[in-house]
């Protein structure tokens, strides 16, 4: 509607005639713009074309709605400045000239987005990239230890060169064309200049399926557009990442480093730094270390920055160097005050008053580090001062670098790390980890784990006290203080079971899938769902059998929505899933379902995996996932179960009600009798009818497919492939 309202109509007018796909409706438009100078024609114009959209359906706009916003997108805001900024890049004099000649910002957007598509993309990517770097949110920052300092600019960057080595990195197929630009950014108030570098590239092919006017359904194969983007600071030999994955992260940061800079990664890999303030919580004092080459005659912390309540409400204080942070304080703010309990440390700044060895001059570093990410040590030009800062903040604890994780390493935890991505929760608490016997500082170095505040509420479950408790601060050192619910002193306990992790999923599920990746004879990786993953194909007997993995499927709804999601994509056929869970189904849509860590190898075996374990587990679950040899539900659990009907993919049933209603439908249909009234059929029920005890989605693919009505009004029947009486086995397992 603003675009409607506020932009010029001529240019409003060839919007509104782009179609990108023909599916789109075709709009009846007025068939003439009116005099841009007549205000009343124009006001009656865009009247009429408010009108007209009207007539249509939310879904029909949607197109038309989307590209409307991605004009006004770099229309408002700092989008002109992101649009002015790769226009004059890219475009030659006289069509700048046309598009600074334009009346307004909308304007602008409006005629690059008709004239200059792949520029209009371009400045939404920096623009994109610019709101995430502004916001402390980039992905990823990895630091490069060049041996010059030598300018750098866009055109350094040979853009074939490090579109071929990306393709290589990133496992391409050669028909995947690779796109790379460049563009110089001007430094500005609060980023020095640098380069953006965008990469553009196609995904794995996928496809959706499409129901057609004639009712029937099709696949529509299509590669989706996969996007990374860039920024190199040379002044602060900073390389910044964004993309969705943090593998491609990584080696789009690594190929950069070879291609662009020169690097030698082999040597000198890029190191990921996260900062972590948490030891300020219980003391602002720091200690003097021996660092060899350096004399370190004090230290102080001069600055601490905390967060009150909300992010945007903070309380700094800075003192002197010959200032204790602590006492200062404690003199103004308080015994009990906001330092002394602080929860949430955003900044903290340090002084070092050093000399080198052999010499008399006194020197002074001073040290700033901003949340995890962010550490004005990245900026020192002086490459003794970042190695002594560096060394500094790794001997306090503060420092963590990017430690790849040693493949041996990753084999021996590889079961507690399905654990943990198996979680419903994306946090995970340090006695959870001292439990599956993972070390939380060698997960934080190799990426797996995020530091996080410290627990403050907990139940406490200690002889007479029991309840809700909260932890506080001890004097004790590395220990934290519980206090029951009445305020009992439930006594000290080590503070590192009560810190907390937030687990990085993309980074967890990428490991898991790289060692998951020697069971596949074809891997074409595709995420369908947040919990549901396609690896590639087992060949076995011959065939390709598909390969899925899925996490979180002991919940129920997890894999109510799983299996909808697989029995739309039957054309696949019988594949296999390895789940992450224990407590599982049998199969989802036409699937076989494997429990992943009942099949790993022994400890002296070379491989993760017991091959042939899995292949007789998808042998005995192949008749079943095809639907048997006679129609039959079998319970899996108390709340959960599966339908198996000759001829159609098993149904995946959870609650009492689902399961009650196909016991009952597949006891009639063995009986010759399949029709069953509605009243015996729903009885004991609150509900009347089958529909209400499924959701709206899963009542709609398995009615008439799986459930049908009768002969009779009021009556509802199985819906077999075959006839019933064909087989007469056992048809319900379990309690009914």
């Amino acid at each position: 509607m603003r675009l409607i309202e506020d932009a010029r109509v001529d240019l409003l007018r060839a919007l509104l005639d782009v179609r990108e796909d023909d599916g789109e409706p075709v709009f009846d438009w007025p068939a003439s713009v009116p005099d841009l100078d007549d205000a009343d024609a124009v006001l009656d114009y865009r009247g009429q074309l408010v009108e007209i959209l009207n007539a249509y359906g939310s879904d029909e706009l949607s197109p038309l709605e989307q590209r409307a916003r991605r004009v006004c997108g770099l229309a408002t805001g700092k989008g002109p400045v992101s649009l002015q900024t790769i226009v004059e890049q890219q475009l030659d004099h006289e069509n700048i000239v046309i598009f600074e000649a334009q009346p307004d910002a909308m304007c602008r957007s409006l005629w690059i987005f008709l004239n200059m598509r792949s520029t209009f993309e371009d400045a939404e990517s920096f623009h994109a990239v610019r709101q995430v770097r502004e916001h402390r949110k980039l992905y990823d920052a990895f630091e490069v230890d060049l041996e010059t300092d030598a300018p750098f600019d866009a055109d350094a960057v040979d853009e074939d060169a490090f579109s071929g080595h990306l393709k290589s990195r990133l496992d391409l197929r050669p028909d995947v064309a690779c796109t790379v630009r460049a563009f110089n950014l001007p430094a500005t108030t609060t980023h020095p200049a640098s380069v953006l570098v965008i990469i553009r590239h196609g995904g794995p092919l996928s496809s959706v399926f499409n129901h057609r006017n004639d009712g029937r359904r099709a696949p529509i194969y299509y590669r989706p557009p996969n996007e990374a983007t860039l920024i190199y600071t040379s002044s602060l030999r900073q390389i910044e990442v964004c993309a969705d994955s943090p593998v491609v992260r990584q080696k789009v940061g690594d190929a950069f480093a070879e291609v662009a800079l020169s690097h030698d990664i082999s040597r000198k890999p890029l190191t990921w730094k996260r900062y972590n303030l948490s030891r300020f919580r219980s003391s602002l004092s720091l200690d003097v270390p021996k660092i060899a080459g350096y004399q370190i005659s004090k230290v102080r912390v001069l600055e601490a920055e905390v967060r009150l309540g909300q992010w945007r409400r903070k309380l700094s204080l800075k003192v002197a160097i010959e200032d204790d942070i602590a006492e200062v304080a404690d003199r103004y703010l308080g015994a009990r005050n906001v330092f002394r309990r602080a929860e949430k440390l955003s900044r903290i700044g340090i002084g070092v008053v050093y000399s080198l060895e052999g010499e008399a001059t006194e020197r002074t570093l001073n040290i700033t580090i901003s949340g995890t990410k962010s550490c004005n040590l990245q900026s020192h030009r002086d490459p003794e001062q970042r190695s002594l800062g560096f060394a500094l903040l790794q001997h306090w604890g503060i420092l963590s670098a990017f430690q790849q994780i040693d493949p041996s390493d990753l084999r021996g935890m590889f079961a507690a790390l399905v654990q943990l991505h198996d979680r419903i929760e994306d946090k995970v608490s340090g006695q959870y980890l001292q439990e599956l016997g993972l070390d939380p500082d060698q997960l934080i170095a190799g990426g797996l784990l995020e530091r996080c505040d410290r627990q403050d509420v907990i139940l406490i479950d200690d002889g007479d006290i029991e309840g809700e408790g909260i932890v506080q601060p001890s004097a004790g050192r590395g220990l934290v203080r519980m206090i029951g619910p009445f305020g009992e002193d439930v006594g000290d306990s080590p503070s590192s079971d009560f810190e907390m992790f937030a687990i990085n999923a993309q980074w967890l599920q990428e490991t898991l899938l790289q060692l998951l990746k020697p069971l596949l004879s074809k891997r074409s990786g595709q995420i369908l769902d947040p919990d549901l993953t396609l690896l590639g194909a087992m060949r076995i007997d011959g065939v390709d059998v598909p390969v899925y993995f899925a996490r979180r499927l002991n919940d129920l709804k997890t894999a109510e929505r799983l299996d909808l999601a697989l029995r739309a994509r039957n054309m696949a056929g019988v594949g296999i899933i390895l789940a992450a869970s224990e407590d599982m189904p049998s199969h989802l849509g036409p699937n076989v379902v494997v429990p992943l860590l009942s099949h790993l190898a022994s400890a002296d075996n070379e491989a993760l995996f017991a091959r042939d374990g899995m292949e007789l587990a998808y042998r005995n679950g192949l008749s079943l996932a095809r639907g048997g040899v006679s129609p039959r539900v079998v319970r899996t659990g108390a709340q959960s179960g599966i339908l198996f009907i000759p001829g159609k993919e098993p149904l995946h049933l959870t609650g009492h009600d689902q399961l009650t209603i196909f016991e009952r439908l597949v006891v009639a249909a063995v009986k010759g009798s399949p029709d069953l009234q509605v009243k015996a059929l729903m009885e004991g029920f609150e509900s009347r009818s089958p529909q209400q005890s499924f959701r709206k989605a899963t009542w709609d693919s398995i009615r008439d497919v799986y459930i049908g009505k009768g002969t009779k009004n009021g009556y509802w029947r199985l819906v077999l492939a075959v006839h019933p009486n064909d087989s007469c086995d056992a048809l319900v397992e379990g309690p009914v």
